[in-house]
């Protein structure tokens, strides 16, 4: 893994997120080709049959996800994503943790885990990233 500094830019992008702030979700820890980000889930989280919404965890992945994929200095988005949902939940800590598969000139594949935070896993996500020059 390279030995890089995360620059203040790259962190205030992602904390200038305002659906994140909204939603509760807080980046965690972030160094090039990882993020880490949780949630307390809340009752405004929940579905209709008092489960997490899966919105709710799409979004969290998404976000650590760009966090990891924005990691190494070049502004980069999504151009595809997945997400499979394993366990529902109704409260408790949720944690993303976004891993870098491969990362190229212009594209990049990420796997995010959500987990509870005793370790259960709850969700998996995949997503590519288009590194903009």
């Amino acid at each position: 893994m390279e030995n890089v500094k995360i620059s203040d830019d790259i962190i205030k992008r992602m904390e200038n997120d305002r659906f994140i702030k909204y939603c509760g979700v807080k980046l965690d820890e972030i160094k090039p080709g990882y993020a880490r980000a949780s949630l307390e889930v809340q009752d405004i989280h929940l579905n209709g049959v008092n489960i997490i919404q899966g919105g709710v965890l799409f979004t969290l992945a998404d976000f650590t996800f760009a966090a990891a994929a924005n990691s190494r200095g070049k502004v980069a988005v999504a151009i595809e994503s997945s997400i499979s949902f394993i366990k529902g939940i109704s409260s408790g800590k949720i944690i993303a943790e976004a891993q870098e598969l491969s990362c190229k000139k212009t594209l990049a594949r990420y796997d995010v885990r959500i987990s509870t935070d005793n370790g259960e896993l709850i969700a998996v996500y995949h997503g590519t990233a288009f590194r903009k020059d």
